[in-house]
């Protein structure tokens, strides 16, 4: 089998994997974003018990996570680069271990300056996840529902949120406030560590990889294809340069809607509403469902139409769902009760929350559009950069630019709206073969 893939003057062959190999790749993917969205809450989540134990105030910790986020780009850079040049295999470990030790060493932390090592540690080390997840999946799934699984693949995300809310509440309850999150994190790393090893042994690596390292080394590649020892110049390069810069765009643009509702909607329905923690954990984790649907179905439609206007399908429900929400805000009449089924706050917030099915089509689509040869590099420094800037940035600022807590969740109609805009332009190549030679 053969592809032909635009704007590159030679053809390829698309491999073949077997099913073991396959279910392999598929397991340790899905591990990869569970990871990804694990790592997110271990400050948010026990920020106020961390603060406690390392004398320190909440805006400090939000630092850390600031700073997280911009250790992530750094990580999606060299990560990225890493998976094109070292093996997506050897990277992924390296990123997992990086990860694992890092939780580890956060939990046994015995000052502020420590912790925040710790923690850029791990947004460095977590910047190749996303990139190599994708890059692996979508180089052996070579079927019609590529976008179906990649949404059942980043939906993984808040299966790790969730699963890290669920590790720390139990130590919490178990040890008390300062041993419960220290337990946690160590307990997660320990865990990340033996997987990160694990793969080495079990995960396959890339047969397009491998074919084009071979193709590389035998010096029988036609120099348009060759990879520059530093393959971060090749994805600005002008083939690529439109569609990597549009990708950090809908990237940031996904960060930022995610992260608005992430960061103020507990507070907003505490503080505003004067809801039960009961009732607004039930809220939340029923946007958490609702965000997990919304990516499945986001990838499902991207194989019956095409990924971009999957992608737009989202950001127009979102769009829909700020906007109906800022004009409760606007006219006084956002609000929700004990039976939040029952006001239009709460759907439109749940509106809100699907704008996140973006995410869903986004992994598949960078990486179908990026060729083998940078495919990590391209589609871990696009994700990484739109994390760093639209969950590192917005939520340090957001809530000065809004004012207050309503308003600062209603910032976060820039994300859809960019999306919106922005997605329609991007460059698309839906469900095409992935070859060696591209």
């Amino acid at each position: 089998m053969i592809s032909i893939i635009k704007g590159a003057p030679t053809v390829g062959t698309a491999t073949t994997y077997s099913r073991r190999e396959i279910r392999f790749i598929l397991t340790f993917a899905l591990l990869g974003t569970l990871f990804d969205g694990a790592e997110l809450n271990l400050i948010g989540y026990p920020l106020v018990y961390i603060s406690g134990s390392l004398h320190v105030s909440t805006i400090a910790l939000v630092t850390v996570a600031t700073v997280q986020g911009f250790a992530s780009i750094l990580g999606g850079f060299v990560f990225g680069t890493l998976g094109d040049t070292l093996g997506r295999r050897r990277t992924f470990a390296i990123s997992v271990v990086a990860f694992g030790l890092a939780a580890l060493l956060g939990g046994l932390a015995v000052n502020y300056e420590m912790f925040m090592a710790t923690r850029v540690l791990a947004g460095v080390g977590m910047g190749g996840l996303f990139g190599l997840s994708f890059s692996m999946f979508t180089e052996c799934w070579q079927t019609a529902k590529r976008g179906t699984m990649g949404g059942i693949i980043q939906a993984m995300y808040f299966a790790g949120e969730i699963l890290t809310e669920g590790i720390i509440f139990l130590f919490l309850t178990l040890l008390g406030h300062d041993f419960g999150w220290r337990a946690g994190y160590v307990a997660i790393g320990v865990v990340s560590t033996v997987i990160g090893f694990a793969s080495l042994k079990l995960l396959p690596e890339s047969k397009q990889w491998l074919a084009y390292q071979q193709h590389l080394k035998a010096g029988t590649l036609p120099a348009e294809l060759r990879r520059t020892k530093v393959p971060v110049i090749d994805i600005f390069k002008p083939q690529f340069v439109v569609g990597t810069v549009l990708f950090m765009v809908l990237s940031t643009a996904m960060f930022l809607t995610t992260n608005s509702v992430g960061a103020y909607l507990s507070t907003y329905l505490l503080t505003t509403q004067k809801l039960s923690l009961d009732t607004v954990s039930l809220i939340v984790l029923i946007g958490y469902v609702a965000t997990i649907i919304a990516y499945t179905l986001t990838g499902l439609i991207s194989d019956a139409v095409r990924r971009k206007y999957a992608f737009t399908l989202a950001s127009a429900v979102g769009t829909i769902g700020f906007v109906w929400f800022l004009w409760l805000l606007v006219t006084g009449s956002a609000h929700v009760g004990a039976d939040f089924w029952a006001w239009p706050t709460f759907w439109a917030l749940m509106l809100c929350a699907g704008a996140a099915g973006g995410f869903g089509v986004l992994g598949v689509w960078m990486s179908e559009f990026f060729p083998t040869r940078v495919r990590s590099t391209g589609s871990s420094a696009s994700y990484y950069v739109g994390r760093g800037l639209g969950a590192g940035i917005f939520p340090l600022f957001a809530l000065s630019l809004a004012g207050t807590v309503p308003f600062a969740l209603a910032l976060g109609i820039i994300g859809p709206v960019a999306g919106l805009v922005f997605s329609v332009i991007a460059p698309d190549r839906t469900g095409r073969a992935i070859a060696d030679l591209e």
